[in-house]
């Protein structure tokens, strides 16, 4: 082949569409460089929870895809606020407060308190079968009355759940210190409102009677009845704790929180900002709420049950919301 003949077909290669190919090839070249460098150089998300809750979100983080590419779980002791950026998924994400009992105003609509923000709720619910009216305000004041006020009392919980109700001054109002805590939790079986044996009951007792033939109620939060496994459990109703009428309300309940932890240089804030988007979807709130056997904070989350959504409704239209730390 001589001269001219190579330089005929390297012209004739050299065409219109064959330079447009190479240029196109040349620039995926060059993106692809630029890009998967970049992408292998982001830092994961640090995810700091609550020990109770690793395995748990490790699940939820692996099954439901969030928009970081990668994630870390790591567990957070609650003492100080981690250092790197990342976020927080906690009960109890507010390290300073020594209180017994922290109050929320109007919390189901701004679903945010000091940078934190509400992914699901475990509201203490009056629970009693559908064949039985619900409890009224004048049976738990002390004026008598037919059927029997359930209560576990080895579970702390269920004690200070119940002495929040005697101690609050009025909707959303609890008086400093923590003495009358104390007080209240020897206190509380002296009010002629449980049986003497009940300070001896644990969940299981409860549930017993409650599925039994006498009339009875139990205040209890939404995910001990989701996680009771009997299937009779489906004659149960939920209702509000009765208060003396004419005054707002409140609702105990136990609070999923998750607080952004941002650092000086904000390497990640964008994809952390994301992360938050993503968390704050009804859909993936939903997801959250199931695995705890809790209701989702969003108004547009799918409860999962028909006390689960009367829960969810109410959780949404009441003004003061109030969470007990031990």
């Amino acid at each position: 082949m001589d001269i001219k003949q190579l330089i005929k077909k390297i012209r004739k290669f050299f065409n219109k569409r064959n330079i447009l190919i190479i240029c196109a090839v040349f620039a995926a070249a060059v993106i692809l460089a630029v890009i998967i460098p970049v992408s292998a150089k982001q830092k994961p998300v640090i995810w700091y929870v609550d020990e109770a809750l690793e395995k748990n979100w490790g699940q939820i983080l692996a099954d439901y895809n969030p928009p970081s590419q990668a994630n870390i779980v790591q567990v957070w002791d609650g003492i100080t606020l981690p250092q790197e950026e990342g976020m927080v998924i906690s009960f109890k994400p507010w390290v300073e407060t020594q209180e017994i009992v922290k109050v929320f105003h109007r919390l189901s609509w701004e679903l945010e308190h000091d940078g934190a923000h509400v992914l699901a709720v475990d509201p203490w619910m009056i629970f009693n079968k559908h064949t039985n009216p619900p409890i009224t305000y004048e049976r738990i004041s002390g004026s008598g009355g037919r059927g029997v006020i359930l209560i576990p009392g080895r579970d702390i919980e269920a004690v200070r759940a119940w002495s929040s109700r005697f101690i609050q001054e009025k909707p959303g109002s609890f008086p400093q210190g923590n003495g009358i805590w104390k007080t209240w939790e020897s206190k509380i079986f002296d009010t002629g409102l449980f049986s003497p044996g009940m300070r001896g009951y644990d969940w299981n007792a409860v549930f017993f009677r409650l599925m039994g033939a006498d009339q009875a109620w139990l205040y209890a939060p939404i995910s001990k009845i989701r996680g009771y496994r009997d299937p009779r459990k489906s004659i149960l109703e939920a209702s509000p704790f009765p208060q003396q009428g004419g005054i707002e309300a409140s609702m105990l309940a136990k609070i999923l929180w998750a607080l952004p932890v941002k650092s000086a240089s904000g390497k990640t804030q964008k994809t952390i900002n994301n992360v938050l988007t993503w968390l704050k979807s009804p859909e993936i709130q939903t997801v959250i709420a199931d695995s705890m056997d809790m209701i989702p904070a969003d108004p547009y989350g799918t409860p999962y049950d028909p006390v689960s959504l009367t829960t969810h409704r109410l959780w949404l239209t009441t003004v003061w919301i109030y969470s007990i730390y031990e």
